[in-house]
């Protein structure tokens, strides 16, 4: 017995120019419509939803919960580059280069870690815009 293909929905979704000349060269070499494009590479990359959604669920439900994950993700991330770093600089004799940049990957995940909680002194302001004019000094 044949299975009669899932039926396909069309859509409209607005995209960038950028995106669209992307899509437009994997057409071209593809020999396929740039619809046809889309919607491939989205039925091949939709597995990468279900934790981007289950993330959003909980930002929604316990949004430090969702926060704490996050820092956890990038905490691993940056455990498992530095452990790569390390072996590959083993590996070579000198590693001096990939040293330096263990450590400019180090101050992206700590940048990253940082952007993920506001500041404390955060008032949600845009602060001042006004600047105290001199009046000449004193005389």
């Amino acid at each position: 017995m044949l299975t009669p293909p899932s039926p396909k929905i069309r859509v409209t979704v607005p995209v960038s120019p950028e995106v669209l000349s992307r899509f437009q060269r994997l057409s071209k070499v593809a020999g396929q419509s740039v619809g046809k494009a889309m919607g491939e590479w989205l039925e091949e990359t939709q597995e990468g939803l279900d934790p981007m959604i289950e993330i959003l669920e909980k930002h929604k439900k316990a949004p430090l919960e969702a926060i704490r994950t996050l820092q956890n993700y990038a905490q691993t991330l940056d455990t498992v580059t530095g452990d790569l770093f390390q072996k590959v600089k083993e590996m070579d004799g000198s590693g001096a280069q990939l040293a330096a940049s263990a450590a400019a990957a180090d101050d992206a995940v700590i940048t990253l870690k940082r952007g993920l909680t506001p500041p404390s002194s955060n008032t949600g302001g845009k602060g001042r815009n006004n600047t105290k004019k001199s009046t000449g000094g004193s005389k």
